[in-house]
């Protein structure tokens, strides 16, 4: 075992943590992600963690870019909510984010059942429930922030096709890596 670390960030690919520095680790996508991260947690022993990464907005007034904190996290099986304290100090530290739930469903979704959950959520993303719920039966306080890669009437780029979004996917990365710092600087306090 490794010496603990403060606050790790974690995310589903390394292109979502390219501008993050300090303790972090991929975990891959889905609810196969809850499984790295306990190997994570066991070997690196963070006392703190901040879950970033891409979604899809839900919203149409959310455009690509734009950074979303979670007070809580839904999928199928129910909610995890995210400790008010700590998501009011981030709200100080990040004022352009917005604030709501982030629904967490195992495949990319299309556009017909974005707007069904659009009454659910701001965003839908792969693994914020499955990383949540581990955390929390843990006691190791957690927040989550994830960008909008794409909008909400846009479909999620698969395949090759994926490559036309490279531009957006690394500025995306580049908004996760200027919030980290103050997802760590708001989970250092409270640990």
């Amino acid at each position: 075992m490794g010496a603990p670390s403060e606050v790790m960030v974690v995310a589903a690919l390394r292109t979502e943590l390219l501008f993050v520095r300090g303790p972090k680790a991929a975990l891959g996508v889905g609810a196969k992600a809850r499984a790295r991260l306990r190997t994570v947690l066991e070997r690196f022993r963070p006392r703190a963690v901040a879950i970033v990464g891409y979604a899809g907005g839900l919203r149409a007034d959310l455009p690509p870019g734009i950074l979303i904190l979670a007070d809580s996290v839904l999928d199928k099986e129910g909610e995890v909510r995210a400790d008010e304290r700590l998501l009011s100090r981030a709200k100080e530290l990040l004022p352009h984010a917005q604030v709501g739930p982030i629904f967490t469903d195992e495949k990319l979704t299309p556009l017909a059942e974005k707007a069904e959950l659009e009454k659910k959520a701001l965003a839908v993303d792969m693994e914020s429930s499955h990383l949540a719920r581990e955390l929390f039966s843990r006691r190791i306080p957690f927040l989550v922030g994830r960008v909008v890669l794409d909008a909400r009437w846009e479909e999620a780029p698969q395949g090759p096709r994926a490559l036309l979004w490279a531009g957006r996917a690394l500025r995306c990365s580049w908004v996760l890596g200027r919030a980290a710092p103050a997802l760590r600087t708001v989970l250092a306090e409270a640990i």
